[in-house]
């Protein structure tokens, strides 16, 4: 799933219109880097970023280079997240909390108090106001929204439906908005000085109860899929068939998968390059698969890919995909 997919808003949008712009929802929501209003004076001197199907951690190093301090407003979108389907199921770390990926963020080591932003988008626009007009909460992924939902009167569906706020999906009413939620707060970079920010979460991870590869038909239309998008090689690939367990899963299946999705590429927004980049992408067990796609990526074992770069311009966002074996009964 890409709901971020275009990229994060920028502050510039964010003060003009926060949530101008919409993103879907699918299976996996990808979730990347902080961005502020582009500053010629601060630059990113390092980014480490540490990614598994658990927990996402990034820490950036930045410097004001100017003679003068700079404050500005800092934002973090979390991933946009729309109604949960037979065929949209990401996985919510805390489906009932406002900050459903247990976002946290330091600045020099002290917790940033932050304030939050969220926003309901339809077919591209705001209808923050008309879901509240109508009594409705803005969260569409839970159970009660969608009883809440079906609780409106004729009248009331058909106004929604004409705006995207609500589909029909066959026999199924089910919300038709994303939820959008920002965080954000005022940084200043003192002249001449570093900051560190870092920030922790849990990724909104897509799982499907089969992996692509490892079932059988490594030349199958779905294996032959994988191995593009995901650049798996006939060595990983033949490794990843004649490794599976002998056990299979509930839908007989040797292995599960889950998707990571990164947005890399609002590294970009800062002076200069990226001085100095660092990537690691770990599965949760020296047992599984890590897979990714980026070129100069270095191998270190099968569930674990780093990469390394000076003066980094991030030209891709990260697609990742998690095997892992299934654990015997």
């Amino acid at each position: 799933m890409k709901s971020l997919n275009p990229c994060f808003i920028t502050i510039a949008a964010f003060l003009f219109s926060l949530g101008a712009q919409a993103n879907d929802t699918s299976a996996t929501i990808a979730s990347g880097g902080l961005q502020f209003v582009h500053q010629e004076a601060v630059a990113m001197l390092s980014e480490d970023l540490r990614i598994s199907p658990e927990r996402i951690d990034v820490r950036y190093v930045f410097r004001n280079e100017s003679e003068k301090d700079i404050t500005t407003l800092v934002a973090f979108p979390l991933p946009d997240i729309g109604a949960i389907t037979d065929f949209s199921n990401p996985i919510l770390p805390d489906q009932d909390a406002v900050n459903f990926i247990d976002f946290t963020t330091t600045v020099d080591g002290q917790a940033v108090e932050m304030a939050i932003d969220q926003r309901a988008i339809a077919l591209g626009v705001d209808r923050t106001a008309m879901l509240q007009d109508f009594g409705l909460a803005l969260e569409p992924y839970k159970p009660s929204t969608h009883d809440d939902l079906a609780a409106l009167s004729a009248e009331q569906k058909t106004q929604l439906r004409e705006v995207g706020l609500l589909h029909d999906d066959f026999d199924y009413e089910e919300a038709g908005w994303t939820m959008r939620t920002t965080y954000y707060w005022k940084q200043t970079f003192p002249a001449g000085r570093e900051v560190v920010i870092e920030h922790s979460y849990k990724p909104v991870a897509g799982r499907s109860v089969a992996a692509p590869l490892g079932y059988g038909d490594e030349q199958g239309e779905t294996a032959r899929g994988a191995k593009a998008a995901y650049c798996i090689s006939d060595d990983l690939a033949t490794s990843i068939e004649i490794n599976k367990p002998r056990t299979t899963g509930e839908y007989g299946m040797p292995y599960t998968s889950s998707t990571v999705e990164y947005i890399l590429k609002t590294g970009a927004n800062w002076s200069g390059p990226i001085r100095k980049f660092n990537l690691v992408v770990e599965a949760a067990s020296p047992a599984d698969y890590a897979l990714l796609c980026l070129n100069g990526a270095n191998r270190i074992s099968r569930s674990r890919l780093e990469f390394t770069q000076d003066d980094f311009w991030p030209q891709q966002d990260l697609d990742i995909l998690f095997i892992e074996p299934v654990e015997a009964k």
